[in-house]
This record gives structure tokens, sequence and C-alpha cells, in this order.
């Protein structure tokens, strides 16, 4: 079961307390994105670290707090504050690895879910399967986050992170999985999981769109949201596609959502090329097979965690497994993740979900 970190206070303590707390996690993360990128570019850690340093004023202005958080976390883990931004800036650094040139074979998440009005308890539901580098996987932990400016937040993220897939007290949840564009580049920005906790942060799903789209942007991503109907809030269900340009929110027509990294709002007005949907075909395949799926399972959770064990299309399937990979970088779906933004659970298997089993798991107060 995920090891469970609990931090509190004002942002540069939670920080303090989370670096405290799973130093040598974060050492993990670093070094695995490090040797990526002196393994890929042929370039050294120093340029690395120099070059995420200037994220620093980016998020900074884009966010004092969580600025004050990531600078605690580097204080608790005797670690510089470039290092905590190797690991909240591991997507930008994919940009120029992992996804360069198309060489690798690379598998990546998919987000399902199903809004009140077809499921049979009329509950909210979000889930998605994370799939990653095998080494990521001894590095993962939940992370509860209690907030007295903002929501407590329940986030499972790979040690270092401030924030990626959870769900917050003001009934929001949020999954994400990888989307890329001819715009995205490897530069000074606001890294995406910085992005992924301002969205935590929010209380609607278009209050997160607002929040996003202030920030500057490198890359291109995908946030499968809920959100549950307390207060005047309607119960609803979006993909927001973040661009470096724009960001566009998807609202489900039908009840049920789905993406598998590949974008559904491009076309000529939008002026965005899918270079993922171009390099490897088979997201395009496996975003299909998760619609069809989600169409007919999306009725309760149960249904939903079918749909995540899927292994049509092997070895590019949404269930995904380590044996079948023959790329020197070992992907499989390191967890599945399936939120409950109405019951306010987080279910997490770590590992395949049809070897692993769901461990439910809410905010503490």
């Amino acid at each position: 079961m995920s090891r469970k970190v609990i931090i509190r206070g004002e942002p540069f303590d939670r920080g303090a307390q989370y670096g405290q707390q799973v130093p040598d996690l974060i050492r993990k993360g670093v070094e695995f994105y490090v040797g990526m990128w002196e393994e890929s570019t042929g370039r050294s850690r120093g340029e690395l670290l120099e070059i995420v340093n200037a994220f620093g004023e980016k998020i900074a202005n884009y966010d004092a707090n969580l600025w004050m958080e990531i600078e605690g976390i580097a204080f608790g883990a005797d670690m510089s504050v470039a290092e905590i931004l190797v690991v909240n800036g591991r997507y930008e650094i994919m940009l120029s690895t992992v996804f360069a040139d198309g060489s690798h074979s690379v598998s990546e998440c998919t987000s399902i879910g199903a809004s009140s009005e077809v499921t049979d308890d009329g509950h909210t539901i979000v889930a998605q399967n994370w799939d990653w580098a095998v080494p990521v996987s001894e590095a993962s932990i939940l992370l509860e986050i209690q907030q007295e400016e903002g929501p407590d937040i329940l986030t499972h993220v790979e040690a270092g992170f401030v924030g990626h897939k959870g769900i917050n007290s003001e009934g929001i949840g949020l999954c994400a999985n990888a989307m890329g564009s001819d715009l995205d580049c490897f530069d000074a920005a606001v890294p995406v999981w910085v992005l992924a906790r301002s969205a935590l942060n929010c209380s609607t799903i278009e209050d997160a769109r607002k929040h996003v789209s202030r920030g500057e942007r490198v890359a291109s991503v995908n946030f499968t949201m809920a959100q549950d109907s307390r207060g005047s809030k309607k119960a609803m269900i979006a993909s927001m596609e973040i661009s470096p340009v724009d960001v566009i929110v998807v609202e489900s027509a039908n009840g049920r959502i789905s993406h598998g990294n590949v974008f559904v709002e491009v076309g000529e007005e939008r002026k965005i090329e899918d270079r993922l949907a171009i390099r490897y075909p088979g997201f395009c395949d496996r975003a299909l097979r998760a619609e069809s799926l989600t169409e007919i399972n999306a009725t309760n959770i149960d249904g939903l965690k079918t749909v995540l064990r899927d292994h049509e299309n092997r070895p590019e399937s949404i269930c995904r497994h380590r044996e079948d990979q023959t790329d020197d970088l070992v992907l499989e779906t390191l967890a599945s993740v399936v939120m409950d933004v109405t019951s306010g659970t987080m279910e997490v298997a770590d590992g395949p979900p049809c070897q692993f089993e769901y461990v439910t798991h809410r905010l503490s107060r």
C-alpha cells in the first residue's frame, strides 16, 4: 500500500514537513530524472539544474504559496531548490527526452469518468491508470495536504511533487494524462504539476480553468476533472485540454468521459498539431477503446474498474504490463486510481489493477 504523508500549517512549514518525511524517496526521483536527461541529451546534471532554476521565478509569480512550499521541501529534505524543481518539472523534461523524437515505445495514462446523471447511485466519479517508468513506483506516495488558505487535498504523487492526480475537500477530483503538440518545448514556465496542484486548490472546474489559464505554459497536458454538486454547484465531468497557447474545457455530452493522450478538440481553428497521435497511432486506438468501454460500463465504480483492467491491443492496452516491454524504458501501470467526489473517497491499486487490489483512502479531517 502506498505510504501516506500528511503535511499541515503554513506553506513553508508544510513543505519542510514533506521533505523531512521522505527525503530518500525525493532523491530517488531526482536521480532518475537526471539520469534520463543525461542519457537522452548527452548534457550534464549541472546544465539541467541551471535550466530548471529558471522555473522558480515563474512559479513564484504564479503562486507565492506554492513557491514557499517548494522552498520548504528543499529545506526539509536538505536538498537544493533546483533539485526539487527537477521532479516538479519532470513533465517538461520529458519533452526533451522521452517524447523528443518518438524513438521510445511510449504508453501513457488513460482517464475516464462518469457523472451523477448516469451512475446508479447518483455519484460523480473520475478515474485513471497512471502508466509510467517502473523505477518511479518506488518513489510514489499518497500526500495529504491540510491547508488553512484552501481546501484539504489528497493526491497520489511522485515524492517531491506538489500535486498530481487527486481529490479535495470541495468535491473536486483530477486525473492527468500526457498530450503533445507542435507548440511544446522545454523552457522555463510554470510546471504542469504545479498547475495540477493549482487546479486542486479550486472548488469548481471553471475556477480551475481560470487558474491554469493564467500560468505561463510550455507543455500540453490533459486534466480530466470531476466536481460534486454540493452547494450551488452542478455535478459535472470534463476534460481540460491544456496547450501552451490555450485551455479548452470539453464537457461530457452524455455523462461519460474518457481521454487517452490525444487531443479531442483539435482542428484548423485551434492551430495545433497533435504530435502524439502522429508518432504513436496506438494512442488513438486506446482512446477509442476507452471511449467505447466507458459508454458501456460507466454506471458504477466497479464498471469503471472493468475499463481500467482492459487488455485489448496489448501491449498498448489500457492496463499495461512491464513484461510486455522491449524498450530500454520499461513502462507499466504503476497505479490505478478511482475517485468518487460525492463520497470523498480515493481508491488506489498500487500496480496493474488486474493484479492489485484497490485500497480506499479518505481525507483525515
